[in-house]
């Protein structure tokens, strides 16, 4: 057993008299006489800092076992009762000391028997508590905390309770802001933030919206032995491997109160774990009254409003938040241990060995687990039932069995194995690598092997892991479909829905333009992403895949308008960027979001210039959304700055602005025109003025704004209004996606997809920047005086070419500056128009209008422009068949007066009023029949699809108006800016 001390400190003395007497006996035990002065020279027992540091002075200068002593000095007596070291029964949460002390469980045991009255009447109070909770009586059970607090009882179980309730009053959708204040004043009545990382933890841990594994990982990878620290990690792995684990999560618990101590060796105690000695509590009592703790049962089916097959899964997550009840305990034990990051595994105890080995009794093949609809689900306890079980027990049963079998599965379970894939979860992440490298490497089905490498490709981000699921992808498609990633994935639909729908969020534009042997060019992956896309959103009548289907044509088209489709360059590591959220955001913000919806808060003022205020919850998220956009542009190793580091500063960008400029004037053609010294004192004036305009630009433009780079053009504020109305969007798109269960997921999808909008309004800075300093400095000039025609001739050539390459230097570098098309969906409105026009264009060749727009700018986000895409389709296209084909075309784009909206308004001449009444007569026919038959894809079925945009809330008020004087047909209507915000971006 772990033990610091030659002997017991206690032996041979009265231990009662230690506690509970006077401080002149405690005094007189510790030995060391400095020990004892410095405990005396303590001048205010409520001062934190000046007892720690008195203890600290102990700790380093005398033996353990005094120090040992004169912490529980401090802890016991009534003299520290208001400082944050904390007593041993508190009526707020303790800071603790920093490093963990060690008392042996002896000791711990002992300090349990002396205080046993006071444990009685603690326990008593928590009985009370959990008796309501069961029932659902939440206002009960929380004025029951109050008397548990009057007894001392604030404790690590008061705030797994407090967690629980706020579970239930957003997963039994509870209305009552009553229960919400009384959790928020027992917070600010126990002092809760003194003990945030342990509050962090258990609301990260059992907050149904967060990415379980990932807060799994976070809290696993901590390596220091601070005492809260080793609390955390017992609520994932609440079976300690070893006698040295047992000990130190036991001191964890000792630290913050003798309650949870008292808990964790009953807990301990029922697994009959061979390095634990059996505790026998002194008084009969206190045993009983925790057996009466351990037989009280949260049912699942009061815990949730309906049982399905996700509820097995919700249950394990909070399952830490009553490991006292035996039933819960067992549920842990056997999914917790399979369903954990795979690189985590814990080792398997006897307790945890005979729990998995009964529940999974007789189940050995893939045919032994469910492969079906899963209706009439139940949370099973004891054992595995096929009828009844939900994705949760699915999935630990399919890793129990490839663990048996060292991810060996039979021939014929092949097909098997990819169709089950619908029915379990996550088994990319919590089953080991090498059973499905060992799977992918011994398939014979090509479904299979395509399945198990995307499975890899989701832990292991290797070369090597992206390469051998790229080739798969690439055999199985040319090899059974012809190249056509479409059929691939109808057939791999038809297999398994989750396996189509996981292949499809895989393939996304970065991956699919790597198919080198499916796609000629980049512009290919866009295509077939927007097919994959689209097809899949009408299979499963999800919207969101064909909205972003459509964006993506769109994307297409104006891309081809602008002109840089493929000169995109610069690059977030977008994994990184995730892995980094996961690791140091998503639980600040998902506890910042979780307090700003459950305040239900309908008027958010959104102030993008505060910064650390944390006045509120909605400061709290803004605070952290900004250091999301500062590490996507600022981080070093995946942000942009990463990008200006490989091509700017490391040379890239100089040797392209430079190199081809200076050998050009090496070039034999021209060497004889630099014997003009006059022309050579003029050629390398102008060439150094140019070096040292790219060496500013490098140093000093082309950077991370900060106060080491004030000149920077990259800004991580929110510093203009086109970002502000990108921020404030990003909010209500966040609060859109975060609404449901699994939102939390999606977060730093969406919050990247945004991240890129407010850098491109610094982008396009730096291309005008490099616009300008183009003009400025990038142009050569030079008139030459008293010479012949063909020496003016060869002068006039060399000025020309040298003017010439850095034209094209400037075009290729500017371009690099360009936003990865696979990044955003965003565009301007005019922009939008063009596009328009010169896709009709391809398709009606006489169509030659004279088209007439504004200098105005309106920048489009969010996703959904394709709805002002498809109407300008619509009545566009109805100008280039019915309408004059060189006739004029107004375009005007205005905001709406009083709300925030677009007004849109296009006309289109027609060649007579003939045919202008002609017009009006089938249009106002068209806008009053029915809508029912209109195209939904293509949008060239014309006005009816017009009117049923309108129904649906896609565009609203339209008008449409002739005038017989110009020949005029005008529509009007108007879009909705915030319609934006029910865009979910589908993109992984």
């Amino acid at each position: 057993m772990l033990d610091f001390i030659p002997r017991d400190p206690y032996q041979n003395q009265d231990i009662n008299n230690f506690i509970n007497g006077s401080c002149s006996p405690l005094i007189q035990d510790i030995k060391s006489k400095r020990a004892r002065n410095l405990l005396r020279g303590i001048s205010d027992p409520t001062n934190f800092s000046i007892t720690k540091t008195a203890l600290s002075k102990i700790k380093n200068s005398c033996d353990y076992s005094d120090y040992k002593k004169a912490v529980t000095y401090v802890r016991t007596n009534k003299f520290f009762k208001d400082n944050l070291v904390g007593q041993l029964n508190n009526c707020f949460c303790p800071k603790g000391l920093p490093e963990s002390i060690i008392y042996t469980l002896k000791e711990i045991c002992q300090q349990i028997d002396n205080n046993s009255n006071q444990l009685v009447k603690i326990t008593e109070k928590a009985i009370s508590l959990l008796s309501h909770l069961k029932n659902n009586e939440f206002n009960e059970a929380l004025d029951c905390c109050h008397t548990l607090i009057d007894e001392g009882g604030v404790s690590i179980f008061l705030i797994r309770k407090l967690s629980f309730i706020t579970n239930r009053y957003q997963a039994l959708e509870i209305d009552d802001k009553k229960i919400l204040e009384k959790i928020d004043n027992l917070k600010i009545r126990i002092n809760i933030s003194n003990a945030s990382f342990i509050e962090e933890a258990v609301t990260q841990l059992s907050n149904l919206r967060t990415a379980h594994l990932a807060v799994h990982k976070r809290i696993n990878d901590i390596k220091d032995d601070r005492p809260f620290v080793n609390i955390a990690k017992s609520f994932i792995k609440p079976i300690p491997s070893d006698e040295d684990e047992f000990i130190r999560t036991l001191n964890g618990y000792y630290s913050f109160s003798l309650f949870d101590a008292f808990l964790y060796i009953q807990i301990t105690n029922s697994m009959n774990l061979p390095f634990i000695a059996p505790y026998y509590i002194y008084k009969n009592h206190l045993q009983s009254l925790y057996n009466d703790i351990s037989r009280v049962d949260f049912s699942p089916e009061k815990m949730y409003l309906t049982i399905d097959e996700n509820t097995g899964y919700y249950y394990l997550r909070e399952c830490f938040l009553f490991p006292e009840q035996s039933n819960a305990l067992k549920f842990l034990s056997i999914h917790g241990h399979y369903y954990t990051d795979w690189k985590n595994t814990p080792s398997l105890t006897p307790f945890a060995k005979n729990n998995i080995e009964k529940y999974f009794n007789g189940i050995s093949r893939l045919e032994h687990i469910c492969c079906a609809e899963m209706d009439n689900v139940e949370v099973n306890y004891h054992k595995y039932d096929k009828k009844h079980c939900g994705m949760l027990e699915n999935s630990t049963a399919l890793i129990h069995i490839l663990n048996k079998n060292e991810g060996d599965i039979g021939k014929d379970e092949e097909v098997l194995f990819v169709k089950l894939m619908s029915f379990t979860r996550d088994i990319g992440e919590i089953c080991k690598n090498e059973y499905l490298e060992r799977i992918a490497d011994s398939a014979e089905d090509l479904s299979l092997k395509l399945v198990a490498r995307c499975l890899v490709s989701i832990n292991n981000k290797k070369q090597y892991a992206e390469y051998e699921f790229r080739s798969i992808t690439q055999e199985y498609c040319l090899t059974k479909f012809n190249g056509n990633l479409n059929k691939l994935l109808k057939h791999l639909f038809e297999v398994s829905p989750a396996v189509a729908e996981h292949f499809i969020l895989n393939c996304n534009e970065t991956f699919l333009s790597t198919l080198f042997h499916l796609m000629d060019k980049p512009v290919d992956a866009l295509k077939v992403r927007a097919d994959m896309l689209h097809w899949f959103g009408e299979v499963t009548h999800d919207e969101r895949y064909i909205d972003r289907a459509k964006t993506l044509r769109i994307d297409i088209q104006v891309n081809k308008e602008k002109g840089t489709i493929d000169d995109s360059r610069i690059y977030v590591d977008s994994f990184k960027f995730t892995q980094w959220f996961e690791d140091n955001m998503v639980s600040k913000l998902t506890m910042t979001l979780d307090n700003l919806i459950l305040s239900k808060n309908k008027s958010l003022v959104l102030d993008w210039d505060k910064k650390n205020s944390n006045i509120g919850s909605l400061d709290s998220v803004i605070e952290h959304l900004l250091a999301c956009y500062h590490e996507f542009c600022a981080n070093s190793i995946f942000g942009i700055a990463s990008y200006l580091g490989r091509r700017i500063r490391h040379g890239t960008f100089g040797g392209t602005a430079i190199t081809e400029v200076s050998d050009l004037a090496k070039n034999k053609e021209y060497l004889h025109l630099f014997d003009d010294r006059d022309f050579k004192l003029k050629f390398d004036t102008w060439l150094r003025n140019y070096e040292l305009m790219i060496e500013d630009l490098v140093k000093t433009s082309l950077q991370i704004k900060s106060r080491k780079k004030p000149n920077g053009l990259i800004t991580t504020e929110i510093d203009s209004a086109i970002k502000k109305q990108h921020a404030n969007q990003l909010m209500y798109e966040i609060l859109s996606v975060y609404s449901s269960r699994t939102g939390v997921l999606r977060l730093p999808i969406v919050i990247m997809d945004y991240c890129w909008r407010l850098a491109e309004s610094d982008l396009r800075i730096i291309r005008n920047f490099l616009s300008e300093k183009k003009a400025t400095h990038a142009v050569f000039s030079y008139t030459p005086k008293n010479i012949s025609t063909l020496r003016k001739r060869e002068y006039s050539k060399f000025t020309q070419e040298i003017n010439l390459v850095t034209s094209k230097k400037f075009r290729l570098m500017s371009s690099w500056f360009n936003k990865p098309s696979y990044a955003s969906p965003s565009t301007d409105i005019y922009l939008l128009f063009r596009a328009v026009v010169s896709e009709i264009k391809e398709s009606v060749s006489h169509f030659t209008p004279c088209i007439a727009l504004d200098e105005r700018s309106f920048l489009i986000t969010g996703g959904t422009y394709y709805v002002i895409y498809d109407a300008l389709y619509v009545l566009i296209h109805n100008a280039a068949r019915h309408g004059k084909q060189n006739g004029r075309i107004l375009f005007d784009v205005s905001n709406h007066e009083d709300r925030n909206a677009l007004k849109i308004k296009l006309c289109t001449e027609l060649p007579s009023v003939d045919e202008l009444l002609l017009a009006q007569e089938k249009i106002e026919k068209a806008l009053g029949d029915a809508d029912d038959n209109a195209h939904v894809v293509e949008g060239n079925s014309g006005i009816k699809k017009l009117k049923k945009m309108e129904r649906d809330g896609s565009i609203s008020n339209i008008k449409f108006f002739t005038n017989e004087l110009d020949l005029l047909l005008s529509f009007e209507f108007i879009f909705e800016l915030n319609s934006r915000g029910k865009y979910e971006n589908i993109d992984s």
